[in-house]
Formats: structure tokens, C-alpha cells, sequence
């Protein structure tokens, strides 16, 4: 017997085969979209939330997968952060000299 879900987007009821599938879809269609690797990865994290079963995990360890999660994206703001920081140095060297 499947247990019936329902989509995180419409809310239309899915099986787990059909529940699967949609994120797959949804997976796929991120990493092949033209989006720069920062933006994929923040859409993937996204997604992540949206269909990962959190709800059923004790309140400890919900929080430290929280935190876990949010590290993940910090440090990807992060090295986003660093990159524009070392083209502006460069851009400002370049007209220093």
C-alpha cells in the first residue's frame, strides 16, 4: 500500500513513486538550467527544504541538521563574497597603475 503525499509546490497528492520522481524532475531541471553555480546551489538547498522529510526527526536533531544546512550556504556566501572581493582588488590594482 502506498502512503500518499502531497506536492510541496501545489499541494496535489503524490505517491512515493510519483513524490520521487517529481523531485528528481525538479533536481534535474536545476542542474541543466543555465544558472551560474551559486545560484544552483542555493535552488538545490531550496529544494532540500522544500521535500526533505524534517518534520519526522526528534527536535535535536532537526536543529543540528538546521544548523548543519545553514553553515553549508553561509560558507557558499562566503566564498561567493571573497571572489567579488579579489575583482574588485584586482580592478582597483589595474587602475593604480
Amino acid at each position: 500500500m502506498e502512503k500518499n503525499k502531497k506536492c510541496p509546490a501545489c499541494g496535489s497528492a503524490l505517491s512515493d513513486k510519483d513524490n520521487i520522481n517529481e523531485i528528481f524532475k525538479k533536481f534535474e531541471a536545476i542542474v541543466k538550467s543555465r544558472k551560474d553555480a551559486y545560484k544552483k546551489k542555493i535552488a538545490l538547498f531550496n529544494l532540500l527544504l522544500k521535500c526533505g522529510e524534517f518534520n519526522e526527526l526528534e527536535p535535536l536533531e532537526n536543529k543540528r541538521i538546521n544548523y548543519l544546512l545553514q553553515s553549508k550556504l553561509h560558507a557558499e556566501l562566503a566564498k561567493k563574497s571573497m571572489k567579488e572581493y579579489e575583482k574588485l582588488t584586482v580592478e582597483d590594482y589595474s587602475r593604480a597603475k
